[in-house]
């Protein structure tokens, strides 16, 4: 009876993690952050960023023409292989002082072509302490072009002072082959 109860909680639950990616956008004014037309400003965590934790898996942050849902262009994020051993984690990351005031989401257009879904989440570093301001939720983002609202809410004091803005995945499963996401069209909502 237990395993049947924790079943349905967790079909629950994933349901309510899917129906909040490709829904209708808060209202509210909305502002283009980045929609990589004017160059490549993001990096990737690499070997470099292993002192701060696990190995990171992502390998590159590339401007591409592959895919854009405005524009022509978007940003490649591509990751090592996920076997076993893997952290199966990845970080890639803008670096610039920013007033996000009255931001309360941030909005990402994300494109997986692989057969896997990703477990993606956005963070804002804010003010000179670097205070780590994550979105409220991870989001399970399948195959296919998907529409991403991150709920920064609860850290709108902080984000006058943005240092730096990371997404991040941290996935679960294994995956044998380089793999890659696109993401495009960010934007706030303030």
């Amino acid at each position: 009876m237990k395993k049947i109860f924790c079943l349905i909680i967790s079909v629950f639950l994933a349901g309510s993690i899917f129906a909040q990616v490709d829904s209708e956008l808060p209202k509210g004014q909305v502002e283009l952050f980045d929609g990589f037309e004017n160059g490549n400003f993001w990096i990737w965590a690499g070997f470099d960023y292993d002192q701060w934790g696990s190995h990171k898996i992502s390998d590159g942050a590339n401007l591409t023409k592959d895919w854009a849902s405005e524009g022509s262009h978007s940003l490649e994020l591509t990751m090592e292989a996920m076997d076993a051993a893997s952290s199966k984690s990845a970080t890639w990351f803008y670096d610039g002082t920013n007033d996000l005031s009255g931001a309360r989401y941030l909005v990402v257009d994300i494109y997986n072509p692989e057969n896997y879904t990703y477990n993606i989440v956005a963070v804002m570093q804010a003010t000179n302490e670097w205070k780590w301001c994550q979105a409220a939720q991870y989001y399970q983002i399948p195959k296919g072009k998907h529409t991403v609202v991150y709920d920064f809410r609860e850290h709108t004091q902080f984000l006058n002072d943005v240092h730096r803005i990371l997404i991040n995945t941290d996935n679960w499963e294994t995956y044998p082959k380089e793999s890659h996401i696109y993401i495009d069209n960010i934007r706030i909502i303030k």
